[in-house]
């Protein structure tokens, strides 16, 4: 597949990722977001949705833009009979990955990780097919959506027919209706950042129609994101205090059902088509 990449922006994004995995301790979850309870409730939706696919053993998830290897080994975790191939562009990331992996008695046996550009996808996994496709929130790291949905395009091409991709995203649609809030609120808006590209829900069921059926859009983290980024900053913003992501509301709020649509953050279910 040809795309045109913007080699300038995403040599930028790399060497992003390369810095805050050198800054990060191997034993930290921070190294990809600093709120480790989002990364906890998205690695127990992965693990639900695996799950309720009952997969047959010896079944190979790829876990796409895997960084330090945090979910990969998680949800590998629980699941003792699958395989699992982590991906990731950066090495100081992968190095990471490795020495969690490693930490965790015979999970090296079936946990690899392998350096490779999720663009050229086929340069790391060759012509193999697989049964599940994971990405948290590394989607968002490509520049554009040209690039975006062609990866969506390769990750259908590797998934065997009937295959799963199940995906923690952003979209434009939370983004905004969160920001709302907090101007509500009196906070400022928080702004995509600099390195990440948000999907829009329309285009994305448009251009992945093409590959997948069955999709599927939870805001599963909205009613975190309202009692996180608005009610618990708006207090702290009262209190003249930072926000601390080790606060005791990030995990209580995760306890929380989902309510409405305040949250950038969607999971994505969706099948290969047959």
């Amino acid at each position: 597949m040809s795309m045109n990449f913007d080699s300038d922006l995403s040599s930028k994004i790399k060497r992003y990722w390369d810095d805050r995995a050198r800054g990060t301790k191997p034993t930290s979850a921070q190294a990809t977001t600093y709120d480790v309870f989002l990364r906890d409730l998205e690695i127990t939706k992965f693990k639900q949705k695996i799950s309720d696919a009952s997969l047959p053993h010896g079944s190979i998830v790829v876990d796409l833009g895997c960084g330090d290897g945090y979910a990969t080994v998680s949800v590998a975790a629980a699941f003792p009979s699958l395989r699992f191939i982590g991906v990731d562009w950066s090495e100081d990331m992968l190095a990471l990955a490795r020495t969690r992996c490693s930490a965790q008695s015979g999970l090296s046996e079936r946990v690899e990780f392998r350096q490779g550009d999720m663009r050229l996808l086929s340069d790391v996994l060759h012509a193999d097919k697989f049964d599940v496709f994971l990405t948290s929130r590394s989607m968002i790291n490509l520049v554009d959506s040209e690039e975006q949905y062609g990866v969506i395009a390769q990750i259908a091409d590797h998934l065997k027919p009937g295959g799963y991709y199940f995906g923690s995203e952003n979209f434009m649609q939370g983004q905004r209706n969160f920001n709302q809030l907090r101007v509500a609120m009196g906070l400022p808006e928080i702004p995509v950042r600099w390195h990440n590209h948000f999907f829009d829900e329309k285009e994305y069921a448009a251009k992945t129609g093409k590959h997948f059926d069955s999709l599927v859009l939870e805001s599963f983290l909205s009613s975190y994101y309202l009692a996180t980024r608005v009610i618990y900053s708006a207090g702290c913003h009262l209190a003249g205090e930072e926000p601390d992501y080790f606060h005791p509301i990030h995990q209580t709020a995760g306890m929380l059902p989902p309510i409405g649509d305040f949250c950038p953050i969607k999971l994505v279910s969706m099948r290969r088509k047959l």
